[in-house]
């Protein structure tokens, strides 16, 4: 088994585990945790997120449409909704995309949210029901 390389930039360790599996170093590897402050969208759970805008779907390589989608994220245990949102949908089997730099705008927005220096552009209210309220 070889050892685990010590490497000078990031793009050199890419190119070294593009073409070796990590599976031969294992043994080697320590166990780290980190937290991840994902936003999920509620509306849209299967949103994929891309680098860059794609000419074709990247799963199914049809063509892409440019839509506009409602951003929608319990977010400091409140419900928040941020509207038209830029995304890419796929025209033949509707998957769905967002550019990376749209979602660090919805990052954003929510940072701003949650420190009070961004006032809502109008509230919602929702009804709540319980379950054990249906016969």
């Amino acid at each position: 088994m070889e050892k685990a390389l010590d490497f000078e930039t990031v793009e050199e360790e890419v190119k070294f585990w593009e073409t070796h599996s990590s599976a031969d170093y294992w043994e080697e590897m320590e166990k780290v945790e980190f937290d991840v402050d994902r936003h999920r969208n509620l509306l849209h759970p299967k949103l994929i997120f891309v680098t860059d805008q794609p000419a074709q779907c990247p799963r199914c390589k049809q063509d892409l449409e440019e839509t506009e989608i409602q951003y929608v994220t319990l977010h400091n245990g409140r419900l928040i909704m941020i509207r038209d949102v830029p995304a890419l949908l796929c025209r033949a089997n509707r998957h769905e995309y967002m550019l990376e730099k749209t979602l660090d705008r919805v990052e954003q927005l929510l940072k701003l949210e949650k420190t009070r220096k961004l006032q809502p552009a109008e509230i919602i209210h929702l009804p709540v029901f319980k379950l054990e309220m249906a016969a």
